[in-house]
């Protein structure tokens, strides 16, 4: 054991930690969490770019499914590259795993629950077993990350969201479901809002909402 934290700690004096976060506030939390921890040196970017990261990344991705597509962090979790350690803080209904590629990274990664009180706490272990190679998954990522916005919506609503998934337009729904094109109005912005898909004019809400119903099936 004090052989591999030696390798550890020579990793980490040549390569303090980067945090890269979404959210400005958290991630100075985090880095001067770190720094006590013993950490120093750890660097935080904002919106930063991973290609050609070569130190160990803490990333903290936007909270929402809506903002992780519409600020290109899904993009960014890829582009890591497989042999950089990383720990990564989401939420659950964000859907992240998919885009660490497990199977194929050749480094540690840690993927936390970033909305559990003690997830700050564990980030520093966390950030020294993907160190030393090892990979733990919360194991509330390996649900479907659609299941919880689809349990909001009402059966009617459901429906609706099945069509709206398939590429119906609101008129296509209405003549399906015997319904007046304004009612299925009603009912698609009122996915949008339990989706948490704001009024964005830089997003194509239909689309990110399908994606989302084929990513919880």
């Amino acid at each position: 054991m004090e052989r591999e934290f030696g390798r550890v700690e020579a990793i980490l004096a040549s390569a303090p930690p980067t945090i890269i976060s979404w959210d400005p506030l958290a991630g100075e939390l985090l880095r001067g969490h770190l720094e006590a921890e013993g950490f120093p040196g750890t660097t935080h970017v904002v919106g930063g770019e991973t290609a050609e990261a070569a130190a160990p990344l803490i990333l903290l991705p936007p909270p929402t499914y809506a903002d992780y597509l519409g600020s290109g962090w899904d993009v960014r979790l890829r582009s890591v590259p497989l042999d950089v350690p990383m720990v990564v803080l989401a939420r659950p209904n964000v859907p992240v795993r998919s885009a660490l590629q497990l199977n194929l990274r050749k480094s540690g990664v840690a993927l936390l629950d970033a909305g559990r009180p003690s997830t700050v706490g564990a980030v520093s272990s966390a950030l020294r077993m993907s160190l030393e190679g090892g990979q733990v998954i919360d194991p509330l990522f390996i649900e479907s990350n659609g299941d919880q916005a689809r349990a909001q919506l009402t059966p009617a609503e459901l429906r609706v969201y099945a069509l709206l998934a398939n590429g119906r337009s609101n008129s296509g729904i209405a003549d399906e479901l015997f319904l007046s094109e304004r009612t299925v109005e009603v009912h698609v912005r009122k996915i949008f809002a339990k989706l948490g898909l704001g009024d964005n004019p830089a997003m194509n809400r239909r689309v990110v909402a399908a994606s989302m119903f084929v990513a919880s099936d």
